[in-house]
């Protein structure tokens, strides 16, 4: 049977009001002795109460939980990027909700009103940018709410993302450095803001390096069916410039069904190319011990977006924060521990 606050009272011989503020922390500031708060909280914890959150959030105006929306939870670096909000999180005591829009823009909206009925005090989402009603909805709302790893250029909020113009252009001239001159791109969701601006950060560092900019080079994969889509892709490049010896892989996924597709066709990809990815993933190391990474500095961009969160949800008044993060760059791949 669940114990209520009423029970304590009862048994303690003490005021409802009195049990409620010491075991909400509050029983030193309103001047209670040592002994009793003791008491209380060694009775409470005898008969296992469990405070009704619902209640407690109806009272303090605070759930002391938050929201995070990503595109993919199976993806390796949203998956860490979940665990580095969360440690933060739970670090200033706050739970966390993990929901996964899997690309979908209405998905995310519905995700938002549940998060919002489920009274989290805060949301961070990394937006899909298919549709952008869920982001018009917190905009409009007095919801505090960051956006990470994806924003919108042009809508006022908080956000954190990377340097990818300049984390992409520094990888790409390292490439080019080593000796490619015909350095090929494998990117995908190319509506979004922040893929454009590392296609950008590819451009530029060719120029600067007087490399081919052919637009053949620049191969756009259909992210919905990419593991079929890039082997279609890759055949058509290879038949039409078969002299490319360099890939900047834009995203770490299409680094490892490139890979694939080398192996599948018995090419020498260890030795054949330069080659470059915008952050790592898992096997990365042990099949491409070469390539050279732009490593997303992720547990920070983790503490940074639960930190202006939890700023926001003190003070929602506070002006917009955007915080650009820069990569480190791994020139010969995996010589540093993440």
């Amino acid at each position: 049977m669940k114990v209520s606050l009423k029970d304590i009272a009862q048994a303690l011989n003490l005021s409802k009001a009195t049990i409620s503020w010491i075991l909400s922390g509050q029983g030193e500031a309103k001047g209670f002795s040592e002994a009793t708060i003791k008491r209380v909280k060694e009775y409470a914890d005898s008969v296992n109460y469990r405070p009704n959150q619902v209640a407690r959030s109806l009272s303090l105006g605070t759930s002391n939980t938050l929201g995070l929306i990503i595109p993919f939870i199976g993806d390796t670096f949203y998956a860490q990027l979940a665990q580095a909000v969360e440690t933060e999180a739970a670090r200033n005591n706050y739970a966390l909700f993990v929901c996964s829009s899997e690309g979908d823009g209405d998905k995310e909206y519905k995700l938002i009103q549940m998060l919002k009925s489920k009274q989290v005090d805060g949301i961070i989402v990394a937006p899909t940018k298919v549709s952008r009603k869920g982001i018009d909805l917190l905009t409009k709302d007095s919801l505090p709410f960051v956006l990470v790893d994806r924003y919108y250029p042009n809508v006022p909020t908080n956000y954190v993302i990377v340097n990818n113009s300049q984390s992409c252009y520094d990888l790409v001239y390292h490439i080019g450095k080593k000796g490619a001159k015909n350095i090929a791109l494998l990117t995908t969701d190319v509506h979004l803001y922040v893929m454009k601006q590392r296609i950008e950060g590819y451009r530029k560092a060719l120029r600067d390096l007087n490399l081919s900019n052919d637009l053949s080079l620049e191969v756009f994969v259909d992210r919905q069916n990419y593991k079929m889509d890039i082997v279609d892709k890759l055949d058509y490049l290879f038949s039409e410039l078969p002299n490319v010896d360099g890939f900047f892989f834009s995203t770490h996924y299409l680094a490892l069904e490139a890979i694939r597709y080398f192996i599948e066709r018995n090419i020498d990809y260890k030795t054949k190319f330069q080659m470059g990815c915008f952050h790592e993933t898992t096997s990365l190391d042990i099949l491409a011990p070469r390539m050279s990474i732009s490593r997303m500095p992720i547990h920070e961009m983790g503490v940074e977006s639960v930190k202006i969160l939890l700023e926001n949800i003190q003070d929602k008044e506070a002006d917009y924060k955007a915080v650009v993060l820069d990569n480190e760059l791994l020139p010969s791949g995996y010589s540093k521990d993440p």
